[in-house]
């Protein structure tokens, strides 16, 4: 859908969810997730090249909780930064991903053809794979990507069942 530019990604949901598996890759990694925290790592990457195309072809109706959102990433960045409290740090990373969301589930209710349904099922996968993956399992090395792993799947139920919704009526 991407490829084909039907596909319109909203931005702050895409450039907070990269600054949070970038940070997720940190906390994860330096708390001795070993191999299972790359994931984070490639998502952050991916992520951010789905916000470079969200510039060009964006949902263009940002709102109050978008821009809430994205400022909330870069606050648990800076907090993070400053307190080194990893557990706090994960709690909030996980807390403010999944607010992240409410943009693309706001969007994807009135367009639920405008994102695709795919991308958000490899994400719930590679999450799943990456748990299996964690060298040592803590509070910080799992939390965010049990987070993940629910937040994903719930929203390609979500986009599924919209899009039938749809067809019915």
């Amino acid at each position: 859908e991407m490829w084909k530019g039907t596909a319109k990604p909203h931005i702050f949901s895409w450039t907070t969810w990269g600054i949070l598996t970038g940070l997720g890759f940190i906390l994860s990694y330096g708390g001795g997730g070993g191999e299972g925290s790359w994931i984070f790592a490639l998502q952050s990457v991916f992520c951010f090249v789905i916000a470079i195309y969200a510039l060009f072809k964006r949902e263009k109706n940002i709102t109050r909780i978008d821009q809430i959102a994205f400022v909330s990433a870069i606050i648990i960045t800076v907090v993070y930064v400053l307190t080194k409290n990893a557990i706090l740090s994960v709690i909030l990373e996980a807390t403010i991903d999944c607010l992240g969301f409410l943009p693309t589930f706001r969007k994807s209710y009135l367009k639920p053809y405008d994102e695709p349904a795919l991308t958000y099922f490899f994400s719930f996968l590679s999450f799943l794979f990456s748990l299996g993956a964690i060298e040592i399992y803590t509070f910080t090395t799992i939390f965010y990507p049990l987070a993940l792993v629910f937040a994903n799947i719930i929203f390609v139920l979500f986009l599924l069942i919209r899009r039938k919704s749809i067809l019915l009526v």
